[in-house]
């Protein structure tokens, strides 16, 4: 694991250090890459994590939802940031 890819509780990241990150799930299962984050205006938390899907691949998350070719899937699935982004799925 690179330095660069870890990501330190507390430690804060630039949007382009994480763009991009695969996306699986806690059973290894690889459901694309992080292409947006949704944040809510009032409160400034992340909502969502938007995934462009890797082609071919069936995401079935609990509570996400399609929308076109991108997923949301809420913030609250994400369980470790690393070399990947962790969901529970």
């Amino acid at each position: 694991m690179t330095k660069e890819r870890e990501l330190i509780k507390g430690e804060e990241k630039l949007w382009a250090d994480i763009k991009g990150y695969q996306v699986a799930t806690n059973s290894a299962r690889i459901l694309g890459e992080l292409d947006e984050l949704t944040i809510d205006e009032k409160t400034g938390k992340i909502t969502d994590i938007v995934i462009k899907p890797g082609e071919e691949r069936t995401v079935n998350v609990k509570g996400a939802k399609r929308d076109g070719d991108r997923i949301s899937v809420p913030f609250g699935k994400v369980e470790k940031v690393g070399e990947f982004i962790i969901i529970s799925g």
